[in-house]
């Protein structure tokens, strides 16, 4: 057992916290074994919506939950399996042995792409002398809800070397609580601070209207990456982005305490919860808008290098690569 509550066998209701049996006597798995830090599996009023929905829709009820908003969801297991996902809350909640492996983007696969030297840069400007050898992209994932603790608006910026394909992470950031007008000004402004070449932006459904906004007002070179029909796909999906991962073609800045540190430590969080759940590719935490932001932005790389010459070595200081 692992000190948060109890491993049961036997039966127990569909939606994982109903009464089981537990060496031949019925235990309520409502309730921790540890009090004092984890005092509830989850709220009983979130326990009875789960259990008041029809059983085929019980999962998605649960996923549904409110947890980012809910004053209790520091002291609540289902609360935490949500923000951390399944992946990592079996491994460092439940103490269950599982490899990280089994995301789609281990940590392991980072490690020695991790630069403890470096920091998320406030602004950037290509070398002088040789700006065409260098692409700066932003991918951008939107936020539908200005609600605070609802969608995250997220820049993930990169810099490309032209002349060996090779990639830099230069900044992460990521908003909440902004009208649709606030971020398409927000947008513009980043722009200006890291001169992109080109900024992608999430581009499903209605939030092309981010797009046509920014092409009639702005100058910011916009462009839509619409994901529809494309994010399982090996090559140009998500999963493309394991094919420079593993040829050690990307650099993130990691130095503690430096700026940036906590987003690119959130973002390697929820790229180690993003895998496949349920024949669906999506992060299995409470949120996954850095990964589809870094997709966004790798997707516009791409798009602007066309191609790759002999490796060199490159860097990036002082806002300069």
């Amino acid at each position: 057992m692992s000190g948060l509550g109890r491993r049961v066998v036997g039966t127990t209701s569909p939606t994982g916290v109903g009464p089981v049996v537990f060496g031949g006597e019925p235990v309520n798995a409502r309730h921790s074994l540890w009090p004092e830090r984890w005092p509830a599996i989850a709220l009983q009023s979130c326990i009875d919506t789960i259990e008041a929905a029809p059983l085929g829709e019980q999962a998605e009820v649960r996923r549904n939950l409110p947890c980012s908003t809910c004053p209790e969801k520091t002291r609540c297991l289902n609360a935490k399996r949500k923000e951390i996902g399944p992946l990592l809350f079996d491994r460092e909640i439940q103490t269950k042995p599982r490899a990280s492996e089994s995301s789609l983007f281990p940590r392991s696969l980072f490690a020695p792409l991790l630069d403890p030297s470096a920091e998320c840069l406030p602004h950037y400007h290509k070398p002088f002398g040789v700006e065409d050898r260098y692409v700066v992209v932003s991918g951008w994932d939107l936020a539908w809800s200005e609600k605070t603790g609802g969608d995250w608006l997220v820049k993930w910026t990169a810099v490309a070397d032209r002349r060996t394909g090779r990639k830099r992470c230069i900044d992460i950031h990521r908003w909440q609580g902004l009208r649709y007008t606030e971020q398409c000004a927000l947008i513009t402004q980043q722009h200006a601070l890291y001169n992109d070449d080109l900024v992608v932006l999430e581009g499903d459904a209605a939030q092309v209207i981010w797009r046509q906004s920014l092409e009639d007002t702005t100058n910011v070179p916009v462009m839509s990456h619409n994901a529809a029909g494309q994010k399982r796909d090996f090559r140009v999906g998500v999963p493309g982005l394991l094919i420079d991962l593993s040829n050690r073609r990307w650099l993130f800045p990691f130095r503690e305490g430096g700026r940036g540190y906590d987003e690119v430590a959130n973002f390697l969080t929820e790229c180690e919860a993003f895998g496949w759940e349920d024949d669906k590719l999506q992060g299995s935490g409470e949120h996954d808008d850095t990964v589809m932001a870094w997709w966004h932005c790798w997707w516009g790389l791409n798009l602007m290098l066309g191609g790759v010459g002999e490796e060199h070595h490159w860097g990036v200081q002082d806002g300069r690569a």
